[in-house]
C-alpha cells in the first residue's frame, strides 16, 4: 500500500504544476489584454489631446484676427470722427461768417431807417412848435374849469363831513364799537349813501310771529315805550338769539355765517306793541369759522 502512495506522488505534482502553467498562462493572457486595451485608451487621449491642441491654435488665431479687425474698425471710427469735427467747425464757422455779413447789413439798413425817422421827427417838432402859442391859450381856459371842479369837490367833501358828523359811533352790546349809528330817517338815508352797509328799515309789531329782515327773522317780545326798551329773538343761521332789555339807539350786535364783521340791529323808535329801525350788514359777504349768531 506504501508503494502505491508514493507512486502517485508525482503524477500529483504534474497535475498541480499543470494547473500552475495555466492559470499563469490566463493572468498572463489577461494581462496582455489590458495592456492592450491602456495603449489604445492612451492612444486615443493622445489624438484627442492634438485635436484640442489644434482646436485651441484655431481658436486663439480666430480671436487674435478679431481683435486686429476691432482695432482697425476703432482706429477707422476716430478718423471719421476727426474728420466730421473738422467739416463741422469749417461749416460754424462759414455759418458765423455768413450771420455776421447779414447782421451787418440788418443794423446799416435800420441806422438808415431810423436816421430818416429822426428827420421826420425833428420836420414835425417844428410844426409842433408853430402850434403850441394856439394851445397855450385852451390850457389857460382849461385850467380855470379845473379850478371850478376843485370848488365843487371841495364843497361835496365839506358836506359829507357835515353828514358824517351827525352821525356816531356807539359801542354796541357786544363790546365792539360799531359803524356809524343813524338815530332818524333823514340819517338813515344818508347811512345809505355811504354806501358801506346794506340797509334794511323795518317797523316790527309784537303779534308772536317772525318777520324776515334782510337775510335773517326778527320777533318782537316786548315793546316799553315808556323806557324806550324792548326785548326780542333774532334768528340766524337756523338758531335763535334773545337779546333782552335793549335801548332805542343801541347798536344790538351778532354775528353770522355770511360775513366776518358783526351784523347791527339798531331800534329808533319804541311804540305801543312794535319797534321800528333798520338792520346794517356788511356789504364783503366773506364766511366766517364756527359760524354761529351771537
Amino acid at each position: 500500500m506504501i508503494e502505491n502512495t508514493n507512486s502517485r506522488q508525482p503524477h500529483t505534482w504534474l497535475w498541480i504544476l499543470g494547473v500552475l502553467v495555466l492559470a499563469a498562462g490566463g493572468y498572463s493572457i489577461y494581462l496582455g489584454t489590458q495592456t492592450r486595451d491602456l495603449r489604445h485608451q492612451f492612444a486615443a487621449a493622445q489624438q484627442d489631446n492634438a485635436t484640442l491642441r489644434a482646436k485651441l491654435s484655431d481658436t486663439s488665431t480666430q480671436l487674435q484676427g478679431a481683435l486686429d479687425s476691432m482695432r482697425q474698425d476703432l482706429s477707422q471710427a476716430e478718423q471719421d470722427a476727426n474728420t466730421g469735427l473738422a467739416k463741422a467747425q469749417s461749416a460754424a464757422t462759414r455759418h458765423a461768417d455768413i450771420v455776421a455779413s447779414q447782421l451787418a447789413k440788418k443794423t446799416a439798413e435800420e441806422a438808415e431807417q431810423l436816421s430818416a425817422e429822426l428827420n421826420k421827427v425833428k420836420d414835425s417838432t417844428a410844426d409842433a412848435a408853430g402850434k403850441i402859442d394856439g394851445i397855450t391859450t385852451d390850457v389857460g381856459a382849461v385850467k380855470t374849469d379845473v379850478g371850478v371842479v376843485k370848488t365843487d369837490l371841495a364843497s361835496n367833501k365839506s358836506a359829507i363831513e357835515d353828514t358824517r358828523s351827525d352821525l356816531q359811533r356807539v359801542r354796541g352790546d357786544l363790546g365792539i364799537t360799531s359803524g356809524l349809528v343813524a338815530t332818524n330817517g333823514k340819517q338813515i338815508q344818508e347811512l345809505r349813501d355811504l354806501g358801506d352797509r346794506n340797509i334794511y328799515q323795518f317797523t316790527l309789531a309784537k303779534d308772536g310771529k317772525m318777520q324776515k329782515v334782510g337775510d335773517i327773522e326778527l320777533l318782537l317780545r316786548k315793546a316799553d315805550a315808556g323806557h324806550n326798551r324792548f326785548n326780542l329773538d333774532i334768528m340766524a343761521d337756523d338758531r335763535r338769539v334773545e337779546k333782552k332789555d335793549r335801548t332805542v339807539n343801541e347798536p344790538v350786535q351778532f354775528y353770522t355765517s355770511a360775513a366776518k364783521q358783526p351784523y347791527e340791529l339798531v331800534v329808533n323808535q319804541v311804540g305801543k306793541n312794535q319797534i321800528t329801525g333798520y338792520l346794517a350788514t356788511p356789504k364783503v359777504t366773506i364766511a366766517r369759522n364756527n359760524t354761529s349768531a351771537k
